[in-house]
Formats: structure tokens, sequence, C-alpha cells
């Protein structure tokens, strides 16, 4: 990629804003509601990065925390989670309390959630949670150079994070609530996708405002778009604050929506949870 900036010249976000809110407000609505079913409940449990990020995990809690986790599943009869998500240190623990199942080892890296380190200590974090069984690394790009427009910046340390990632799934977080406007995330979906992401993902979770359906809406149809140009379909992940089924699957109404049925798969739409799980149970129940 010779020039980034002129490449995200090429696309069109300038007529989202009315169109996100009709479709939010009227036909998303509608079409959420009539989706809200146990087969749907089940897709999401099969998208799930199943996450524990917490200062206080530690290898026993993380090893109980997986266990926990396939016991669950089983006992309720409910598909496997996409993976279980943590910090790159516990990968050999999730690793092997996975064994036998279809779950992937998903970690944060590149020193998540801030980003703020240099280069090199973010691609040797990145390598090492490769080497100890990582199959998905989940990135964060630097906001602020997004803000400020410094988009080469931006592509050129997420294609190298790509490099060091490379035979793995790579999910770049754009913390969707920091960048604020229409223009910084639909520009920052784009800079990941030709970087080389495979998903780009909504936020960390550590911020006051993480996921949204306008977030949501904004970054499908960059890939959308996105995908009309270059024929590669990028996938999306919801991330902060998904702890309702319902909730759950409004945004996947919205990627279908606006990406299309070829979006209902766990390789290319995932929810990152930490409590989605027992509320899909709860309602299920029901």
């Amino acid at each position: 990629m010779e020039n980034i900036s002129e490449t995200l010249a090429a696309y069109s976000w300038t007529n989202l804003e009315d169109r996100v809110q009709f479709e939010l407000d009227g036909v998303i609505e509608k079409e959420a509601a009539s989706a809200y079913s146990n087969d749907n409940a089940e897709a999401c449990v099969e998208c799930m990065d199943y996450t524990s990020l917490k200062v206080t995990d530690t290898e026993s809690s993380i090893a109980a925390f997986v266990s926990e986790l396939v016991k669950k599943l089983r006992k309720f009869t409910l598909p496997d989670v996409a993976s279980v998500c943590v910090f790159p240190c516990f990968a050999p623990i999730v690793k092997e309390g996975l064994a036998g199942t279809s779950i992937k080892t998903a970690v944060v890296g590149a020193c998540f959630p801030a980003a703020h380190s240099f280069l090199d200590v973010k691609l040797a974090e990145c390598r090492e949670a490769v080497i100890v069984g990582a199959d998905e690394v989940d990135v964060v790009l630097s906001v602020g150079d997004v803000m400020e427009g410094n988009y080469e910046k931006v592509y050129r340390e997420l294609a190298a994070i790509r490099e060091a990632c490379a035979g793995v799934v790579l999910k770049v977080i754009i913390e969707s609530g920091e960048l604020k406007t229409i223009e910084n995330i639909f520009n920052a979906t784009l800079v990941a996708a030709y970087a080389g992401a495979d998903f780009v993902k909504t936020s960390t979770g550590k911020v006051p405002v993480n996921a949204t359906p306008e977030a949501v809406y904004v970054m499908s149809d960059a890939l959308r778009q996105y995908h009309e140009r270059t024929g590669r379909m990028v996938g999306i992940k919801v991330a902060g604050g998904v702890t309702k089924v319902q909730t759950a699957v409004r945004y996947f109404t919205i990627v279908r929506r606006v990406l299309g049925e070829a979006w209902s798969s766990p390789r290319y739409f995932r929810i990152g949870a930490s409590h989605l799980l027992d509320d899909v149970l709860k309602e299920m129940k029901k």
C-alpha cells in the first residue's frame, strides 16, 4: 500500500449519519425483535469470544475459568464458543484446558489496552503469544493517531503487527467509543482492513463508551464498501458491555442487515463477552 490516505479518499462516509439513525430506529429494531429466538441465542454462543481480562487473573483462576466454561457448555448441550480470550501469558493454560474441543485460544497483545509502547515491544509480545499457543490475537491501534489523521503511521504499525502474527487470526480494536465521530470510526476500520486484519473490533471494554449500535453500523458499512472494492471479507467483533441476549441479537441483526448472511458465522462475526453466556442460559430456560 503506497498511500493509505489516498485510498481512504475513494470511500464515502458522508451520507451515513442519516441512514444510520433511520435504519437503527426503524428497520433494524423490527428485525431484531423478530430475530430474538433460541436459535439465534445459540448462534451468539457460537460467535462468542469468552473473555477474562481482569487485573486479578492468575494461572489457577484462568484454569478454573476454562474448566467451568467447558462443563457448562456440555451440561446444557450448547455449541462450543468461538474462543477463550485472555492475557497472553495465560495462553498455555487455556490451550491445555481446551484440549478436545473446537474452541480457539485467543489473547490480547501489542501492549493492550492502551497500545502505548515501542513497536519492537508490541511485536515481541505478539510473536511470543503465537509461540506459546495463541490461535488469535486482539490488538489495539493507535487511537490518538487516528484522531489526528496520521493514517500512514497507523497503517505501517498494523502491517508490522500483521507480519508478527503470521498464521493466526488478527483482530484490530479501534476503540470506537474514544474515536467518537463517524469519520474516525469509518477510516480506522478501513486502515485496519487494508493492514491485513481478519476482524475489526469495536472496543477493549476498558473505556467509558464501548460498543454502540451506531458504531457497529458504521464499521459494518466500511467493511461492506471494502469488500465491494477488494473482494476480501473482513469480520467484525463487538465487545464491551454485551451482557444481554437482546443486545447480542441486535448487533447480530445490524451486521447481517449491512453485510449480509455471509457474516453470520464465527468466521466473520464475534462477540467479546464475560457474562453473556449466563444470560443466554437464563433466557433459553424461559
